[in-house]
């Protein structure tokens, strides 16, 4: 499935495209915690959505595809039991006076039960949860 989404953020272009290296900012972020990088470089987190009406733990990996200096791509697997969930992020970043435009495209793919018994929510879910870490993660920024 092909979610987009946008918000504005007072954090620069630059500010936001230095989180992919640590993991000090993003362990403030709300929703993700036991944030680590591991040998490769790849950004290991368990990320709980508040938008669920019960916590919904995901072991997830981020990686960082390519970055650009208004522009990155990521790409992210989480796993919850038997239900997969990849994600190829793409993000945009555009100055807008004093507020950088953070737009987003997600393709998504959702695997196991979650697909199936979520189908009718799946999309919604999904849309609000990205929108959330995004925006918490650009408040840390």
């Amino acid at each position: 499935m092909k979610l987009t989404g946008r918000f504005e953020t007072t954090a620069s272009a630059a500010a936001l495209l230095s989180l992919h290296g640590g993991t000090e900012a993003l362990a403030a972020v709300p929703s993700l915690r036991e944030v680590r990088l591991d040998t490769s470089g790849t950004l290991r987190a368990v990320f709980t959505p508040r938008s669920t009406f019960v916590p919904m733990p995901f072991a997830v990996t981020i990686a960082v595809q390519r970055t650009g200096s208004a522009a990155a791509v990521l790409s992210v697997h989480g796993t919850r039991g038997p239900t997969a969930l990849d994600v190829l992020l793409r993000l945009e970043f555009t100055r807008s006076g004093t507020a950088t435009v953070v737009s987003w495209a997600a393709d998504v793919a959702v695997r196991g039960p979650g697909a199936t018994v979520g189908q009718r929510v799946v999309r919604d879910l999904v849309a609000a949860a990205l929108d959330e870490v995004l925006r918490d993660t650009a408040a840390v920024a």
